[in-house]
């Protein structure tokens, strides 16, 4: 979680609950940040790694914390905990995108062709 409120908001992220509102098509909360950081990113990640059914080599999911105060999660990994070569970072900030790994900041924007597949299948 993001611990962030408006500046007029008296909130204690340690006890206070989140009261969450529907805004239109949005679930939003009272003068803070509804709580969820990268909600889409874990749970697709989390939805591979559940699925037997789809092939797939080694995969390996890292969640790291504190990444807005000092990325201590990231500081903390030890060099051998982890064994693939390829990062998919799915903590982007547009809709739409997959960040492919992190470099201290540092934007790359790259145009790759495009191949779409149906994820279930016909008649799901």
């Amino acid at each position: 979680m993001v611990p962030q409120k408006n500046n007029d908001t008296v909130h204690d992220f340690t006890k206070d609950p989140i009261q969450p509102y529907i805004d239109s098509e949005w679930i939003k909360a009272c003068g803070i940040t509804l709580g969820a950081d990268n909600g889409i990113g874990l749970a697709s990640a989390l939805a591979v790694l559940a699925n037997d059914s789809i092939e797939h080599g080694l995969l390996e999911a890292l969640l790291i914390m504190t990444e807005e105060a000092g990325m201590d999660g990231a500081f903390g990994l030890q060099s051998d905990w982890l064994q693939a070569n390829i990062l998919i970072n799915t903590d982007s900030e547009e809709e739409g995108e997959i960040y492919m790994g992190y470099a201290v900041g540092i934007d790359v924007i790259t145009t790759l062709p495009l191949h779409r597949e149906a994820v279930l299948p016909a008649g799901y």
